[in-house]
């Protein structure tokens, strides 16, 4: 859709805030029953009908007394398809392919903690038989960031004793300007405990040398993949009480797309392996996607757009590839 509407209705490509809103246990959420015309920075000379579903979801409205298979999908915003039309997202694929109802939960910035929580909210609405978790590895640090796009999230974190607590948003967080307040501190001191580990992601920052990838930082984010490994558990045990299939989709971070890297101390799929043995440990089942993506993938005819969000080709390679592994599992029988 190329036709730019009235500027009354049209809004440029701020995802991350114009279709949110505070959500007291998740930290935000999609305003329901919202519609916009939005032209995105990857796409400038085109606009898109965005609208959120009854529930503030991305979606086509859920059916009620829908007694099938559901399939549930939730991630982050390459779940929620910025800059892509709604029918090419990959739950919507999904659907088209299984003819099984497929949800799409996912929303922009969405960190693993919050889909955590998420599934176990809003699970009962949808009662899934399968759960597909998006997971961008880059994206992964998402729990250690308390406070995003102007909101607080909730987070997990270890006791004096080690073990996992949930750190609830606080009852102050309804005031924006508390939350501003508030999130200045977690912002502080998230930069205080980076300044310490010899991390730096203000001036200066290179998504070529992210310390993510950086094996001489590992030390620094060890304790991130030990929160994580905790949150797989939970979602492993939710899922396993609740005879629910559970499935990651780990997709491919925009620096394997190119230039290669150019130290042996430098490898861009690090967070996508540290993942995918979690993973294994606590035998959830994943598809890594990069391998499909990067072959499908030329400069003329790309699967990610410049910042490295998927496109609609990226989309149909996702849909594809989870819909004929749901089909090899029998999870849709």
């Amino acid at each position: 859709m190329s036709l730019i509407p009235p500027k009354h209705y049209a809004i440029k490509g701020d995802s991350d805030t114009t279709f949110y809103q505070f959500h007291p246990t998740l930290g935000f959420w999609g305003i329901p029953n919202m519609e916009r015309m939005v032209c995105f920075p990857q796409r400038k000379d085109t606009y898109l009908r965005i609208s959120h579903n009854e529930h503030g979801n991305r979606d086509k409205p859920f059916p009620r007394g829908n007694t099938g298979k559901t399939i549930v999908c939730i991630g982050g915003s390459h779940t929620w398809g910025g800059a892509v039309e709604q029918q090419l997202r990959y739950p919507d694929l999904i659907e088209q392919y299984t003819k099984k109802t497929t949800v799409n939960l996912g929303h922009c910035s969405l960190g693993l903690d919050q889909a955590c929580l998420a599934l176990m909210q809003m699970s009962p609405i949808y009662s899934p038989s399968v759960i597909i978790i998006e997971q961008y590895p880059w994206a992964i640090h998402r729990v250690l960031n308390n406070y995003v796009n102007g909101y607080l999230r909730p987070h997990f974190y270890f006791d004096s004793e080690n073990n996992i607590t949930l750190k609830k948003i606080p009852a102050l967080a309804y005031n924006k300007l508390a939350r501003k307040a508030i999130g200045s501190f977690y912002q502080y001191r998230k930069e205080l405990f980076e300044h310490m580990a010899g991390i730096n992601l203000k001036d200066g920052y290179s998504p070529q040398m992210d310390p993510i990838f950086l094996y001489w930082k590992t030390q620094y984010y060890n304790p991130m993949y030990d929160l994580v490994d905790k949150l797989l558990g939970i979602i492993r045990a939710f899922c396993s009480q609740n005879n629910i299939n559970l499935m990651f989709a780990l997709g491919a971070t925009a620096q394997l797309f190119g230039p290669a890297s150019t130290s042996a101390l430098i490898d861009y799929e690090l967070p996508q392996k540290k993942l995918s043995q979690l993973l294994e440990r606590h035998e959830i089942h994943h598809v890594n996607m990069a391998p499909a993506m990067l072959a499908e993938h030329t400069q003329q005819d790309p699967v990610i757009f410049g910042d490295g969000h998927i496109n609609a080709k990226g989309h149909a390679i996702f849909g594809t590839i989870l819909s004929n592994e749901l089909g090899k599992l029998g999870w849709l029988n």
